[in-house]
């Protein structure tokens, strides 16, 4: 997780990861600013399901974030605890 940061296009993580990553900067950021290049490589690195299933999971999450921070954190909620059997047989 350390080498997916800004500048991850130096670090070691295998090509297709860095495909992937640039698609979703891309998607997030500005999806007119992937190059012809980078098009070409993702389009033979990846089949077009791949790429629909990245483009939308990448496209809900952002959404979704994007959601949560407009309504804000959620009111605290009450911690149940559940107990559960031991292997002895009692409850812990």
């Amino acid at each position: 997780m350390d080498q997916i940061q800004d500048g991850y296009d130096h670090s070691v993580l295998p090509e297709r990861l860095k495909l992937a990553l640039r698609m979703a900067d891309a998607v997030i950021l500005d999806p007119s600013g992937l190059s012809a290049a980078d098009q070409a490589a993702l389009t033979a690195e990846f089949t077009p399901a791949e790429l629909s299933e990245l483009a939308l999971t990448v496209a809900m999450a952002a959404g979704f974030s994007k959601a949560a921070i407009a309504w804000g954190p959620p009111p605290v909620i009450p911690v149940t605890e559940v107990p559960t059997p031991t292997p002895d047989g009692t409850m812990g």
